[in-house]
């Protein structure tokens, strides 16, 4: 029992002394980025994407620059569908490919879960989510609407 205890109080210790400090000459870490999203095999219509049961929807890359000009990148991205892990992508481009014949027509949510690794190595996770419908076949889209590539480009701020 005191071994635990001086383990314990030699624990706190450390944590005690080992927070960090800031200096006004240090330029703060911050999680803004640019982040590209391509994706394929899907029709947008007024701001709805689209996918059919007859052809997976893809993305194709998702690129990442740092919006401050700092050094960022991502580890991994991580995939879901309707909140299940799908897949998960360890290279740039971080591609993906789901069989929409799994998923019902419908509405469902892509999810890509991913860490900004920075400069002093300090993790920050976050997300994207983005709501499709599934429609089971391309003649079932909205009318007018085609098959083809996306992008989207949005910027991810601290909170």
């Amino acid at each position: 029992m005191k071994k635990l205890f001086l383990l314990l109080a030699a624990l706190f210790s450390l944590v005690s002394f080992s927070s960090c400090s800031s200096s006004a000459d240090e330029t703060p870490l911050t999680t803004d980025c640019d982040i590209t999203v391509t994706f394929d095999n899907v029709a947008v219509v007024n701001g709805v994407i689209y996918a059919t049961q007859d052809y997976s929807l893809k993305v194709e890359s998702i690129s990442f620059r740092s919006a401050s000009g700092s050094t960022k990148s991502i580890s991994h991205v991580e995939y879901a569908i309707d909140s299940r892990v799908s897949s998960r992508a360890v290279f740039s481009p971080f591609n993906g490919r789901f069989d929409t014949r799994l998923l019902e027509a419908g509405t469902h949510t892509l999810g890509m879960f991913f860490n900004i690794i920075q400069l002093d190595n300090t993790v920050l996770p976050d997300n994207v989510q983005y709501v499709f419908t599934v429609v089971p076949t391309r003649a079932d889209l909205p009318a007018g609407a085609e098959l083809g590539t996306y992008t989207q480009k949005f910027r991810v701020t601290p909170d």
